[in-house]
This record gives C-alpha cells, structure tokens and sequence, in this order.
C-alpha cells in the first residue's frame, strides 16, 4: 500500500445534491477518515446558497466555511447573535448549533469542511497570491487545494500539478507538498489532521 496518494477532482464532474428545504444544491469534493458505523471522519464540500434558510445540523461535527463567491452572508443563532461570513474569510461554527442563515445581496457560494469533533481537526486557509508555501505531512494527514481563480501550482512526489480553476487537489500521506501562487489569483488550502494517533 503506498505510503501517499495524490488526485485532482473538478468541480463540474462533482454530482449535485439539492437540499431537503429547497435552499441550494451541494457538491460532496472528498471525504476520509471513515470509522466503525461512520459514513466519514471529515468531509469537504462546495455548496451553493441560493435563499436564506436553516443550516443542518451536524452533532459532534465542528465545521470550517467560507464564501468563495457572492456578498457574504449572516448566520444567526436562536439568541440573537450572528456570525458574519465575509467573502473570503474563514469562520469556525459548530454543528451542533443550529443556524440561519441570511444572504445579504443575492445567492453565495460557500467552501465547508467538517470534522468529527474527538477524530479529526481542520484549517482553512485562503491565499491570495503571490505566495509559496511548503508542507511537511505525517502519514495521516490531508492537505486539499482548491484553486479559486486562475492556475495554481502544486508539487508533490516530485510532480508539479497546475490546478485549474475551480479544480481540487486532494493528497493524503506523508510527503513534502509545496503551493506556488501567482500574483492577483486565489486558491483554498485545506489542512486535515488526526487527533489521536489512528
């Protein structure tokens, strides 16, 4: 069994899944960590937000989302507050709250990823370029890179890859990843870990 895997999902080859309530589709872009009884121990998805409405709930599921497209929205919580989702900026939410949430002018789409909460932790990083970046990955570890705009360069296994728009990077194992990001373009940088040795 090889000790790192790497492959590249488009987002258009990703089937969307309309949502129960009607609010939006969802793309499912990877999955991993699956334990006894467990669909997955984290997932990442893209989502399209096309009117306001509740936020599932995901019990002991922390959660990372950010808007990649559209003015932003508000995610309020039955107290009163609201977290605000800028555009490009990541926010940490839990699952177990439950949100609604408000578009503030027209549809969103929004980058998610979710953990379980005693399995696996996670970070969302957005780069806008310039920028170089390497990382030293154990042997459970992910590293996802979404390119959100224009080419993005990824080296691993002694490979370099050019990422497409909207084109995700998914490797999984311990190797030295470098990102190379030109000038004015954007890309995710998703970082997964274990909690506990598995």
């Amino acid at each position: 069994m090889p000790s790192s895997s790497t492959r590249r999902i488009l987002l258009s080859d990703v089937k969307a899944t309309p949502w129960k309530n009607g609010g939006g589709i969802t793309r499912e872009i990877a999955t991993g960590g699956a334990g006894p009884g467990q669909d997955w121990g984290w997932r990442v998805s893209i989502a399209d937000v096309e009117r306001d409405g509740p936020f599932s709930e995901f019990p002991k599921t922390d959660r990372v989302i950010a808007v990649i497209d559209g003015e932003g929205m508000d995610l309020r919580d039955p107290d009163g507050g609201v977290t605000a989702l800028e555009p490009f900026q990541a926010v940490e939410i839990s699952g177990d709250d439950p949100l609604f949430g408000r578009l503030r002018r027209g549809p969103v789409r929004d980058l998610n990823i979710m953990t379980l909460r005693d399995r696996f932790e996670a970070t969302l990083d957005i780069w806008h370029g310039p920028r170089t970046a390497t990382f030293e990955l154990g042997k459970h570890d992910y590293v996802l890179v979404h390119s959100l705009n224009g080419s993005c360069a990824v080296r691993t296994g002694g490979e370099t890859r050019q990422l497409a728009p909207a084109e995700t990077l998914v490797h999984q194992g311990q190797d030295s990843l470098e990102i190379q990001l030109a000038a004015d373009l954007r890309c995710a940088v998703i970082r997964i870990a274990p909690r506990t040795t598995i």
